[in-house]
């Protein structure tokens, strides 16, 4: 409503008693204009905004900034899985160390590797191995775990391979762990043994296979050359790793197998 600017003046142009319902106006005027002073801030038309949830791993919260079906709303983005963390990676095959055993090495009798740069190649050299069922394997190497623990006082079992008379592969000692497999030269060796005794008998075709392609992939994995690749024998004096497998290695290292 528009009002009047000669209301409330006399025809003598002189100021009249503004009336009850001026004041009241006035008043009002005054006092709508008080509060909206106080805050300083002007209210306006917005949309609330969501705070971010917690960052769980693999997934962020971001807020919606305009509500469904307006014209600046933004689908939120799907969230993305997470990799997998990579496995370790063994040799072809392998049978993890709870494949056969949950006691683990004792940390206060075992050193830390610390590197790699060669390969010892052995035999278990006790009684002749002709079994290759699972259980009559698992049953063994508790046994030689046991001569290495309790008869000679070692932290764990001595090799870090162990491959069987069917060619499994499997995990022996932790290769975060230097082995006890060659007298004064454990230190970034990894221990390979073969169950048998190789002075009595012979291995198997399915070990020769299986300990071909584990000192390949040692070999590749850390960047170990085929002249640092020993038998027990050529590092200390005995008949390891036995007459019958001595030679399949040593040909191994001539005839490009390895390379």
């Amino acid at each position: 409503m528009i009002r009047d600017p000669t209301a409330g003046i006399s025809n003598s142009g002189r100021r009249m008693k503004p009336t009850r319902r001026e004041m009241l106006l006035a008043s009002l005027g005054l006092f709508i204009t008080g509060a909206a002073g106080a805050t300083g801030c002007t209210q306006t038309s917005t949309t609330l905004t969501r705070r971010p949830g917690t960052p769980w791993p693999g997934s962020i919260s971001k807020p919606t900034p305009n509500p469904p079906g307006s014209r600046a709303y933004t689908a939120p983005r799907p969230v993305q899985p997470r990799p997998p963390v990579a496995a370790t990676t063994g040799p072809p095959g392998l049978r993890p160390r709870s494949w056969w055993t949950r006691t683990g090495p004792i940390r206060s009798k075992v050193n830390p590797m610390k590197g790699i740069n060669r390969i010892t190649v052995h035999h278990e050299g006790h009684t002749p191995v002709w079994f290759t069922d699972e259980q009559s394997t698992k049953a063994r190497l508790e046994q030689v775990r046991n001569i290495h623990t309790r008869d000679r006082r070692w932290g764990d079992i001595g090799y870090h391979y162990i491959i069987d008379r069917a060619g499994r592969v499997i995990e022996g000692r932790p290769l975060a762990y230097q082995g006890a497999h060659v007298s004064k030269q454990n230190p970034h060796n990894v221990g390979v043994m073969l169950l048998g005794n190789f002075e009595k008998q012979s291995p198997s075709q399915a070990q020769l296979t299986a300990m071909q392609s584990t000192i390949r992939h040692l070999m590749a994995k850390y960047r170990v050359p085929v002249k640092r690749v020993y038998t027990h024998r050529e590092l200390g004096p005995t008949v390891c790793p036995g007459r019958n497998l001595q030679p399949r290695v040593a040909s191994l290292r001539t005839n490009g197998a390895l390379a």
